[in-house]
């Protein structure tokens, strides 16, 4: 089996606080970075002589830069080559509103909080990006990943710091990952 048969990328560029939108500039910039990662996964796995199956890379770009990146620099998933070995994915991540792809939209887990907001959203895409590429690694679907990763972000977003990670959160995750799918 190979080392790495997955990878994942979550290019990360500022919005205009007035605007929303993402700039000419970063967005080539992010999707340049984007494919020069991906060639080196190319290769990478072209040299790997214990291969054994496909290889999967993924983008998990927020909504301003996923816009930015289509706008500026028209790239798509259509445009990326895919082989029989080699997936290319994109996912974005959409805060509130849950997650998209070309084919399919999942939505937000419903926060539990006493005002159903979020008590501290820091770092839910990170464990959003992190869990659906997992997810996908291991063989779940696009849409089971999807399901779980924006449980994952949900129940960030209910507590002051990061989750304690305790059997009641994975629970909680399992719960919230059910209520979307």
């Amino acid at each position: 089996m190979s080392k790495v048969s997955t990878a994942g990328v979550e290019p990360i560029v500022f919005a205009d606080e007035v605007s929303g939108k993402v700039t000419e500039e970063d967005s080539h910039a992010v999707t340049t970075t984007i494919r020069k990662i991906r060639q080196s996964f190319v290769r990478a796995r072209a040299c790997d002589k214990e291969k054994d199956g496909n290889s999967l890379f993924v983008v998990t770009p927020d909504r301003p830069c996923y816009e930015g990146m289509i706008s500026h620099t028209n790239l798509t998933v259509s445009e990326s080559e895919n082989t029989e070995n080699n997936e290319f994915e994109m996912i974005i991540r959409d805060g509130g509103n849950g997650c998209f792809t070309n084919e399919m939209k999942m939505p937000a887990a419903t926060l539990r909080t006493i005002d159903k907001a979020p008590v501290n959203p820091t770092g839910a895409g990170n464990a959003f990006s992190a869990a659906y590429v997992v997810c996908r690694g291991t063989g779940s679907s696009v849409k089971e990943a999807a399901s779980i990763a924006t449980a994952v972000g949900a129940v960030v977003c209910e507590y002051e710091h990061l989750p304690p990670w305790s059997l009641e959160v994975i629970e909680r995750i399992a719960e919230a990952a059910c209520e979307v799918i």
